[in-house]
Parts: C-alpha cells; sequence; structure tokens
C-alpha cells in the first residue's frame, strides 16, 4: 500500500467519523424533544409504541390491510 492509498483511507476514516458525529448529535437531540413530549425513554419509548399501534392496526379483523400498502 503506498502514501497515496494510505491518505485516501485517512480521508474516507475522517468522513465517517464525521458522519457518526453528526448522527450521534442527531439522535440525542431526537431522544431529547422525545421524552420533552412525553416518550419516557425518548427512542426506545417511541418504538415500542410504534410498534404496539402497528400490532394493534394488524390484530383488528374489520381493517384489510393490503400488502401494498405501507403501515
Amino acid at each position: 500500500m503506498d502514501k497515496g492509498d494510505i491518505e485516501v483511507l485517512r480521508n474516507k476514516i475522517a468522513a465517517l467519523e464525521s458522519r457518526i458525529d453528526l448522527l450521534e448529535t442527531e439522535f440525542s437531540y431526537l431522544n431529547r424533544i422525545l421524552i420533552d413530549c412525553g416518550f419516557a425513554n425518548g427512542i426506545e419509548t417511541l418504538k415500542m409504541t410504534v410498534e404496539e399501534v402497528i400490532s394493534e392496526k394488524l390484530d383488528l379483523p374489520s381493517m384489510k390491510i393490503n400488502e401494498e400498502e405501507e403501515l
């Protein structure tokens, strides 16, 4: 591996680290505003709530779920 290849890899690593920092910041912000909106454990509580709503929707006999329909 020559110096050019190493520099390319370092640049890719730096770009990925930057993206991780951005995603961690966004995750923390989203988690905080969800907690402020009443989801006790933030994203974790939101996920559980959405899974419950989807499960209840699928359990309702009066609702016909079209496979092409998004939940």
